[in-house]
C-alpha cells in the first residue's frame, strides 16, 4: 500500500504537464519511477526498461484524456493525427525491439541527449513560434519519414513524442496550442504500440518483479494513472490560458531540466 500511494503524486504532477505541454507525462514518468525503483530495491537488469515500458503504458489514458480536453478547446488538428498515427505505431514497435537490444546506462543517456537538444532548439529560436495563416502541410514522404522517427525514439525512451512533435509541428505553422494539442493525441497510438512492444519483450524475462505484465509494472501504473488522467484535463485547460511565447519558454526550460537530471543520475 505505500509503494501504491508513492505513485499517486507522481501521477498529478505527470498528468498536469501532459495537458500543458502536450508530451504524454512520460518524461517526468521515467526518471522518477527509476528513482522509485532503486528504492525498492527492484533489479538492475529489468530496473530501466521497466520504467520506460510502465510509463508508456501510463502515457495511453493521460494523453487520451489531454487530448480530449484539447479537443474541445479545438487545439487538435485531426488531419495530421491520422495521417501520421500509422507511422508512429510502426516506430513505436521498432523503438520497443531497440530498447530490447539496449543497456539501461546506455537508454539513460539517449535519452537525456534528446531532451536537452530539444530544448535548445527552442531556446536557440529567439522568437516564438506563432500561428501562421495557413499550415506549412509536409509531404506524405516527410509524415511517413517523421511519424516513424517521432514513434521510434519515443517508445524507446518512454514517452508520448511531445518533445519532438511540438517543435515540428509549429514550425510548419501550427502555433504552441495547437501543436500542444495534436501533440497530446499523436501520444495515444505512439505510446499505445510501445506498451505493446514492451510487454512482449519483457514475457519472458526472469528477473521481473512480481505484479509485473512483460515490461509493465502493474502498482505504478494503477497509481499514476488514477490521478494523472484528471489532473490532465487541468493542465490542458491551462495551456490554452497562457501567452504562447511563455508556454514556449517553459517547454524549453521543462526539457533542460529534465535532461540535466538524467545525466546526472548516470554520473553519480
Amino acid at each position: 500500500m505505500t509503494e501504491f500511494l508513492l505513485y499517486l503524486p507522481l501521477g498529478i504532477i505527470a498528468g498536469f504537464c501532459a495537458g500543458l505541454f502536450g508530451v504524454g507525462g512520460g518524461v517526468i514518468i521515467v526518471p522518477f519511477l527509476m528513482v522509485a525503483f532503486e528504492l525498492f530495491s527492484m533489479d538492475a537488469s529489468v530496473m530501466t526498461h521497466l520504467a520506460v515500458g510502465t510509463s508508456l503504458a501510463c502515457v495511453v489514458p493521460t494523453a487520451a484524456s489531454s487530448t480530449w480536453a484539447h479537443h474541445k478547446k479545438k487545439g487538435v488538428i485531426w488531419s495530421w493525427v491520422l495521417k501520421l498515427a500509422p507511422f508512429l505505431i510502426l516506430g513505436g514497435l521498432l523503438g520497443g525491439w531497440t530498447a530490447d537490444q539496449l543497456t539501461g546506462e546506455m537508454l539513460t543517456i539517449i535519452l537525456s541527449v534528446f531532451l536537452f537538444l530539444m530544448a535548445c532548439r527552442l531556446f536557440i529560436k529567439s522568437d516564438p513560434f506563432i500561428e501562421s495563416e495557413a499550415l506549412q502541410i509536409p509531404s506524405n514522404l516527410h509524415f511517413g519519414l517523421i511519424g516513424t522517427l517521432i514513434g521510434w525514439i519515443s517508445s524507446m525512451m518512454g514517452i508520448a513524442g511531445g518533445a519532438l512533435a511540438v517543435p515540428f509541428m509549429a514550425a510548419h505553422g501550427s502555433g504552441m496550442r495547437r501543436a500542444v494539442g495534436t501533440s497530446a493525441a499523436l501520444g495515444v497510438p505512439t505510446a499505445a504500440s510501445g506498451a505493446v512492444a514492451f510487454l512482449i519483450m519483457g514475457i519472458d524475462h526472469p528477473n521481473r518483479p512480481e505484479w509485473s505484465i512483460g515490461y509493465i509494472y502493474l502498482p505504478a501504473f494503477l497509481g499514476i494513472v488514477l490521478s494523472s488522467t484528471i489532473v490532465a484535463r487541468l493542465g490542458a485547460h491551462f495551456a490554452h490560458s497562457v501567452d504562447q511565447s511563455l508556454l514556449q519558454r517553459l517547454f524549453a526550460c521543462f526539457l533542460a531540466v529534465l535532461s540535466i537530471r538524467l545525466i546526472w543520475n548516470v554520473a553519480s
